[in-house]
């Protein structure tokens, strides 16, 4: 099967992670927060500071080819964000009804993660997230708009088109409400889509409204055309494409080409159609020559809405949308790159859509933003195998991440642990064993209780260092 074969009907700067490797050897190993906090508040002025969910893919890795030399010069970029697709929404993450022939491609000729979570389970932080790779809190968006980026924030977009990229974005924004607020004040250089909302007659184009009715059956195929166009008009130069689907955010519309042939109902006609955009964009790349040059990323905004009748597969975890429970957070995350990504690799290793910013960096030859502290690390040598562990500061010498609903910490993952704070699934604190309990079934909150406690301290610790740093600058 090709990318473009029709639908079937039949089938180093500062990072928090690094300062807090040289504050402790081992997770709770004592040492002095005052001095912490001092080195954090002066990076600026520093030099070199440098339960598995799903079993390997069912979809075989198809085998490697005669490799060709991975052509000179900045790789381009493209980065794909679907709206509320659940992790276990695809063909490849296990789901067995709706068919996903280009994503499951992608991800058996490249990399897919199945611990890659969000910070927050909820729309416009998330995305703030993404294009800053900092925890909502730092950004300004904690909630949906009306709250917007702050303007001293810089975006992903920013840093490449002073590397002389070209930038373009497709799709969704959901970044504030006001025109100031547009992709074009945050470093993209084209923008065609909606702002914000499902009104069909609220297009715009760079900073301006447009004429344009586009019907929300029709938008798949639309930003699929539009992206297209930025790729060909970005010709000569290193491109970055976001790529903001609104599939498959409720209510539902599939053109007349999918409509009504998905075994998975309407939910799955639209991410079908979802599935063959992703195939077109890859196609034309490979027409084009660009794709042994070109970092595919491919992932979601939050875990799958239940809400208006739409409900997505979290897989086998608990939630959805709008809760920290691994439904809300967890995630697809795909990574195809031909010749730097070999194929059929599959990581359980806690990774976050925080960690996109500083590796799409890290592919473009980039350095990490001088004087600002993000919250992510570079994914590449864990995609292409270079190592098989992130490690951090964390249980066993795993990763951290922080989990928030609104501008509240409310969870903490560290190595194969996990700790929730009472009130954001019941009453009770939830610590949860996440490598031997995915779907988060067996509370140890009262068993391990001294665990439980450090893992309290240590998330308001960390919550109360995010939230006292403040964006340095544009």
């Amino acid at each position: 099967m090709s990318f473009d074969d029709p639908p079937s009907t039949d089938d180093p700067p500062c990072t928090i992670q690094s300062l807090l490797r040289k504050e402790r050897t081992g997770w709770w190993a004592p040492g002095s927060a005052y001095v912490f906090v001092l080195a954090i508040l002066l990076s600026p002025h520093l030099s070199g500071c440098g339960g598995q969910a799903a079993g390997p893919s069912e979809v075989p890795a198809t085998p490697a080819p005669t490799p060709t030399p991975t052509p000179a010069g900045p790789a381009n970029l493209i980065l794909i964000v679907a709206d509320d697709l659940g992790w276990g929404d695809l063909g490849v993450y296990g789901n067995r009804e709706i068919r996903t022939p280009h994503l499951d491609r992608l991800a058996a000729e490249g990399a897919r993660l199945t611990h890659l979570t969000v910070p927050t389970p909820l729309c416009a932080p998330s995305r703030a997230a993404i294009l800053t790779g900092r925890y909502p809190v730092r950004t300004g968006i904690a909630w949906n708009p009306p709250k917007r980026l702050r303007d001293k924030e810089r975006t992903l977009a920013d840093d490449l088109r002073e590397r002389g990229y070209a930038t373009g974005a497709v799709g969704k924004w959901h970044l504030g409400l006001e025109d100031s607020d547009l992709p074009a004040y945050h470093g993209f250089d084209s923008y065609y889509g909606m702002p914000y909302g499902e009104d069909e007659d609220n297009v715009y184009r760079d900073t301006s409204p447009t004429t344009d009715t586009v019907g929300l059956d029709q938008l798949a195929r639309r930003y699929t055309q539009e992206a297209k166009d930025f790729i060909t008009r970005s010709s000569g130069r290193p491109f970055f494409l976001y790529l903001a689907h609104r599939s498959p955010h409720a209510p539902l519309f599939a053109s007349d080409a999918f409509l009504g042939r998905s075994p998975g109902g309407l939910y799955g006609d639209v991410v079908e159609e979802l599935d063959w955009s992703v195939g077109q964009i890859v196609t034309f790349l490979k027409e084009r020559g660009l794709d042994r040059n070109t970092l595919v990323v491919f992932t979601s905004d939050n875990g799958p809405s239940r809400q208006d009748g739409v409900f997505g597969s979290a897989g086998p975890f608990l939630g959805g949308k709008g809760s920290c429970l691994e439904g809300g957070l967890r995630v697809p995350g795909i990574a195809w790159w031909p010749g730097r990504i070999g194929p059929g690799r599959v990581s359980d290793e806690p990774a976050s859509t925080l960690d996109l910013l500083p590796t799409l960096l890290a592919a473009a030859r980039a350095p990490l933003p001088a004087g600002r502290v993000l919250d992510g690390v570079d994914l590449l040598p864990l995609l292409s195998g270079q190592v098989s562990r992130l490690g951090g500061p964390g249980i066993e010498g795993g990763r951290e991440l922080l989990h928030y609903y609104s501008s509240d910490a409310v969870s903490l993952r560290s190595g194969r642990y996990k700790y929730l704070l009472g009130g954001f699934w019941d009453s009770k604190v939830n610590l949860f064993d996440i490598a031997a309990d995915p779907g988060e079934t067996t509370n140890l909150a009262r068993e391990r209780a001294d665990l439980a406690r450090q893992m309290k301290e240590r998330l308001s610790y960390l919550a109360d260092l995010v939230a006292a740093l403040e964006p340095l600058p544009r």
